[in-house]
């Protein structure tokens, strides 16, 4: 809630109407829901599969551990 408080707060200061504030608002919430879906699907690939695509597993666990207000990282080794 402390975020939504925050937003509410910098809205007022940008002179946002409440249209464009709750259009605003609608859109961090479906932000989140595809954060959550996201881990939740990828919780949902076994080993090998994630291994097969690049992914290391290890990664990819730490990725669906964290919460949906953070953002998705990318579970790809950048090095080559």
């Amino acid at each position: 809630m402390t975020d939504i408080t925050l937003e509410t707060t910098s809205a007022r200061n940008q002179g946002l109407s409440p249209a464009a504030f709750l259009a605003a608002l609608a859109g961090r919430l479906q932000e989140w829901q595809r954060r959550r879906q996201a881990r939740q699907l990828l919780a949902r690939i076994d080993a090998r599969t994630l291994r097969d695509a690049g992914i290391d597993p290890g990664a990819a666990a730490y990725e669906v551990a964290q919460p949906f207000w953070v953002p998705v990282r990318s579970l790809r080794d950048t090095r080559f």
